[in-house]
């Protein structure tokens, strides 16, 4: 164990960083799903979809910016 490196709070980041990248990633392409059905429904999950990856890059562009 190194004195130097925090483990514990590398792999918080690293789990953070990974479930907010590829889980964003799949919401998109969920949205993109849903667009394609062309059905109404479908078109709603989109957008809801879409408003949650909306607030995903606005938390991450406030956790840069501010935090």
């Amino acid at each position: 164990m190194n004195g130097y490196i925090d483990l514990d709070a590398l792999w918080k980041v690293l789990l953070a960083s990974l479930l907010a990248g590829a889980g964003l990633v799949a919401v998109f392409s969920l949205a993109l799903v849903g667009l394609s059905s062309g059905r109404a429904a479908g078109r709603a999950g989109a957008g809801l979809c879409f408003l949650v990856v909306a607030a995903g890059i606005v938390l991450g562009l406030h956790t840069m910016l501010v935090g």
